[in-house]
């Protein structure tokens, strides 16, 4: 993946998180009546958008002065691999939880027939 196609899922992203903040603001100027568990929860989800926002243009504005992939706390190179994963990324520490999972081996069914034993064997 290119600095390119980050760019535009970058743009498609902030252009997504704007919409479902004005689509928000709308409902909530729509409504006359008080919501019994919906402010609270809807707060905490617009809450996560801004902030998802937030990250999504101050990559966009990395990319335009040239220090997007480098990682803020470090000072070194983020991989373009793993920035396509996660293009808002600021450090190399915001893959950690991807590392750990991609490192978690699944179950595997190996077939030898020395494990198995036929069913008069095992009586």
């Amino acid at each position: 993946m290119s600095i390119d196609a980050i760019w535009h899922e970058l743009q498609l992203m902030q252009r997504e998180l704007k919409s479902r903040l004005f689509d928000h603001c709308l409902f909530d100027m729509e409504t006359e009546q008080p919501h019994l568990f919906y402010p609270y929860k809807e707060k905490t989800i617009m809450g996560h958008v801004k902030e998802e926002l937030n990250d999504v243009e101050r990559a966009l504005l990395k990319i335009k002065n040239g220090t997007y992939g480098i990682c803020e706390e470090t000072g070194l190179a983020i991989e373009l691999e793993k920035l396509a994963i996660i293009p808002t990324a600021r450090s190399i520490h915001d893959f950690a939880f991807q590392e750990l999972y991609e490192r978690k081996s699944l179950p595997h069914t190996y077939y030898h027939p020395s494990l198995y034993l036929e069913a008069e064997e095992y009586q």
